[in-house]
């Protein structure tokens, strides 16, 4: 029997594997669609820490954009 959700938005019910699911800092944040869970990032990226957020934006945008490069030379190599 599959277990029940509940979306942190909005409040819809809705079965395990449907919806959306973040496991952030050692919660589970349940979502019925990416919309909610959009909304969701958009007031914690509001009304988050500013210097808290600065740092994590850096840090992601750094792996991004390596990661980019590698994708980039394997790009290359193969023409």
């Amino acid at each position: 029997m599959e277990n029940k959700l509940k979306c942190l938005m909005c409040g819809r019910v809705f079965y395990e594997g449907q919806g959306v699911t973040l496991d952030i800092a050692g919660r589970r944040l349940t979502f019925h669609s990416k919309s909610c869970a959009i909304k969701f990032v958009r007031l914690f990226f509001e009304h988050g820490d500013y210097d808290c957020l600065r740092s994590s934006l850096n840090k992601v945008l750094k792996i991004i954009e390596e990661r980019n490069k590698r994708l980039q030379e394997l790009r290359t190599k193969k023409i």
